[in-house]
């Protein structure tokens, strides 16, 4: 009888819910999938694949059918947290982690207004402690300490500096244009420049079909020899390319004088190629940086083995000394800088 009841238990299957689902199961996909699921209706993505989950202004998910059920007539408490919320301020989420979102969202705001700078300040130390209160304001919203009174310093700090605040939001802006003015450029120059390769390999290639053409047509009608003809066809083949090659060399120094960097620098820093050629003027490339460097005896003979037995050293116009005396600069440079 025994035997025959614990059959019976065993057979028995596990009652379900009114819904079909296993309780136990669905508790253990609520659990495992706890960002996919709405706070309200209990709704989840497993059942409703087109939900769509938007957070709140107090970073609180919940599925468009509950706000629209909550927040048809206007703004209303969270039903989370209490906090006033409005329905036109329900976003997606940019990251799954909503205390990543909260985080990104009140640095993004606190940056907005604490926009200053280091020249901004007298000293270094003044400007890390000013570093320091940011991070301690921004580290008290995301963990919501003392909200009060950290909102009413953010309010004090937009007033006392609302105009350098507007002043560097505009340096900000024009830096932002500048950069894409440059990235812009870069991508012009770079697609120009792969245009050019382009062409020089249909110019290569429309030449050597020509040159085969014409070998053909003299090897059949010249009396001339084979090597001869073809030796005549690679010179002129070399000197086509050597043309070629110094036009594009002479076009691309006309075009860009300093190259894409350089053009860039120049952008940047405000200069045009007929300021950025007067910078240069007084460049010469043969001075030495090392030419006022003293505070050192240059013997007869180091040690160097390296150098002894290079042949490098045995070649003519070549003075070892030379090597040791700008190892010395070099090194005597390094702790002047220091």
């Amino acid at each position: 009888m025994s035997v025959r009841s614990s059959a019976t238990a065993k057979s028995t299957p596990k009652k379900l819910a009114s819904n079909g689902t296993n309780r136990q199961g669905e508790a253990s996909l609520s659990n495992d999938n706890a960002d996919e699921v709405c706070p309200i209706c209990k709704n989840n993505r497993y059942l409703s694949p087109d939900m769509k989950l938007l957070v709140s202004e107090c970073y609180h998910k919940m599925c468009e059918s509950c706000i629209d059920r909550l927040f048809a007539n206007g703004a209303g408490p969270c039903p989370i947290c209490g906090q006033v919320v409005r329905k036109v301020n329900f976003a997606i989420a940019t990251f799954e982690d909503l205390l990543v979102e909260k985080e990104i969202k009140i640095r993004k705001r606190i940056a907005h207004h604490f926009n200053k700078r280091q020249e901004d300040f007298p000293s270094l130390k003044e400007y890390n402690d000013y570093l320091e209160e940011v991070e301690n304001i921004a580290w008290n919203l995301i963990n919501g300490i003392s909200l009060e009174e950290t909102e009413a310093k953010i309010k004090a700090y937009q007033q006392e500096n609302h105009d350098l605040i507007a002043a560097n939001a505009q340096r900000m802006l024009q830096e932002e244009k500048l950069a894409k003015l440059v990235e812009e450029q870069e991508q012009k120059e770079k697609q120009s420049e792969f245009e050019k390769y382009q062409q020089t390999l249909e110019e290569e290639r429309k030449l050597k079909a020509t040159l085969k053409d014409e070998f053909i047509e003299e090897l059949a009608t010249s009396d001339a020899s084979p090597e001869k003809i073809l030796a005549e066809k690679k010179a002129a083949a070399a000197a086509a390319a050597a043309q070629r090659s110094s036009k594009q060399t002479a076009e691309h120094a006309a075009a860009t004088p300093y190259g894409i960097a350089g053009n860039s620098v120049g952008m940047w820093l405000g200069l045009d190629r007929e300021q950025m050629d007067d910078s240069m003027k007084d460049y010469d490339p043969v001075a030495t940086e090392y030419a006022d460097i003293d505070g050192y005896t240059l013997r007869e003979k180091y040690y160097d083995p390296f150098t002894e037995v290079s042949a490098l050293s045995k070649t003519g116009g070549f003075n070892i000394k030379f090597v040791h005396e700008r190892a010395l600069q070099a090194a005597f440079s390094g702790i002047c800088d220091v």
